[in-house]
């Protein structure tokens, strides 16, 4: 069972930081490091996951708690807003690992907006794709997106993995100021839609299967997926390389099994730079030598696989030396990551 007492400074941390919003932020990276993540081999590790019921908190609660189960290590998951935020909570070192996406990372080393400084951190494995393409009401005029421009958009939260993520497709479209964004919790932001109070949300789906909230929203209302140009997609990836385009079945949302491209991130674990490599040896190994095990919790965990985990991490930024080594002995290691130092 994750003890998540022992997480108060960062969740008093997280908690100030979703009532500030994208300010909040901001904050966050002027504090004093080293609050949590400060040793190398701390006694209790601090996971980041994101919103309450999210497929990335399923996926960190199961990872954490597994990791409790199978090893002598202590570990703590709390709910944040999401990759965004977990990359400032690492850099503050309010946390040791949490879950963070491709989209991310770049903004996050070069200290780009939303950051303002540079944040340091390491890969650990990847262990999913978010497919996120626009979802609009059945009985919506929007029928391409260029029909979007002017409308009002909510990609969860400004400081979510997906609202970064979407505000670059945005740009490279031209439209980011030209639409009304709202922002909110993903609950908050499927009952938008449901409700009329938006018209176009993403679609959370989970490397082409629906994530649990999208397949309870389809339950009373009927919707479809805007495909994003391809033009656009290109010009997104030179604004930012972890914004991906993925083929994706309509079947996660309406059941007619057409395929579209979908602007995707890739879900990555970080983790603290100073934290000890034979910690994340351990954490590594727990969790892929348990996942069976772990695929058997819920559809949100189908990709925690060693070979997945490996072929989706970033070339461009390190990966942990303890998780290196793990995928170094299991012969899945490719020559193009590089390892940190």
């Amino acid at each position: 069972m994750i003890d998540k007492n022992d997480a108060t400074v960062g969740r008093r941390t997280a908690l100030r930081f979703a009532a500030g919003g994208a300010a909040g932020l901001a904050s966050v990276l002027t504090l004093p490091q080293g609050t949590v993540a400060k040793e190398l081999a701390p006694s209790v590790l601090h996971w980041g996951s994101s919103s309450l019921g999210s497929t990335g908190y399923v996926i960190i609660e199961a990872l954490a708690s597994t990791v409790n189960d199978k090893t002598n290590l202590r570990n703590s998951s709390m709910s944040t807003s999401g990759g965004a935020e977990n990359m400032a909570l690492i850099g503050e070192g309010a946390i040791h690992l949490g879950q963070t996406t491709s989209s991310d990372w770049p903004a996050a080393i070069k200290g780009e907006e939303p950051y303002n400084k540079p944040i340091k951190c390491h890969q650990m494995f990847a262990y999913t794709m978010w497919n996120m393409p626009p979802l609009v009401r059945a009985d919506s005029n929007i029928e391409s997106f260029a029909d979007l421009q002017g409308k009002r958009i909510m990609p969860s939260n400004p400081t979510s993995s997906a609202g970064a993520m979407w505000k670059v497709v945005f740009k490279a479209a031209g439209m980011d100021e030209d639409v009304d964004w709202n922002y909110g919790s993903w609950r908050e932001t499927y009952n938008a839609l449901k409700t009329g109070k938006v018209d176009a949300i993403p679609a959370l789906v989970t490397n082409g299967r629906p994530s649990p909230i999208l397949t309870e929203l389809l339950v009373s209302q009927k919707v479809r997926a805007i495909e994003v140009p391809k033009d656009i997609m290109d010009k997104a990836r030179t604004l930012n390389p972890g914004v991906l385009s993925e083929s994706v079945s309509s079947a996660a949302w309406d059941g007619d099994g057409q395929t579209i491209k979908s602007p995707t991130i890739s879900g990555v674990v970080g983790a603290h730079p100073d934290l000890d490599p034979e910690i994340c040896y351990k954490v590594t190994k727990a969790i892929f030598e348990n996942e069976a095990e772990i695929r058997k919790i819920g559809v949100q965990l189908q990709d925690i696989k060693l070979q997945f985990a490996v072929d989706y991490l970033l070339t461009e930024y390190p990966v942990n030396p303890g998780a290196a080594q793990y995928f170094k002995e299991k012969g899945v290691w490719r020559d193009e990551l590089k390892v940190a130092s």
